[in-house]
C-alpha cells in the first residue's frame, strides 16, 4: 500500500513540474525576414522571459547578433488569469563578428 502511494506522489509531483513549465510554438517565420514566437502557460514574466531566451538563442544559431524586437504582445491567458501568453515578432540582427561566431556555435 505504501508503495502505491509513493508511486501517485511521485507521478503528482511530475505531472505538476510539467505543468509549470511555460509551452511555446517555437520560432516560425513570417516572411521579409520576420520572425514570431508565442509563449504560453506560464506567469508573465516566464512566458517573457522564455519567448527572449527562444529568439536569441534562434538568431545565435544563425550567425547573428542579436534580436530587434518588432512586436511584442504580452497579455493575461483568457483560460487562467494567473497565467499569461506572449506574441514576440522579432528580426535577426546582421552577421557576428567572426571571433564572436565561435562563441555562438558552443
Amino acid at each position: 500500500m505504501k508503495l502505491n502511494l509513493i508511486k501517485s506522489c511521485a507521478v503528482l509531483s511530475i505531472v505538476g513540474i510539467v505543468a509549470a513549465c511555460a509551452a511555446t510554438t517555437g520560432v516560425l517565420p513570417k516572411g521579409d525576414g520576420l520572425y514570431t514566437i508565442n509563449v504560453y502557460r506560464g506567469d508573465a514574466g516566464k512566458v517573457k522571459l522564455r519567448a527572449y531566451q527562444h529568439a536569441e538563442k534562434y538568431c545565435a544559431e544563425t550567425s547573428s547578433k542579436g534580436i530587434e524586437v518588432a512586436k511584442e504582445n504580452l497579455r493575461t491567458d483568457p483560460s487562467s488569469p494567473n497565467m499569461a501568453i506572449i506574441d514576440l515578432d522579432f528580426r535577426c540582427k546582421g552577421p557576428m563578428a567572426p571571433q564572436y561566431m565561435k562563441d555562438a556555435k558552443k
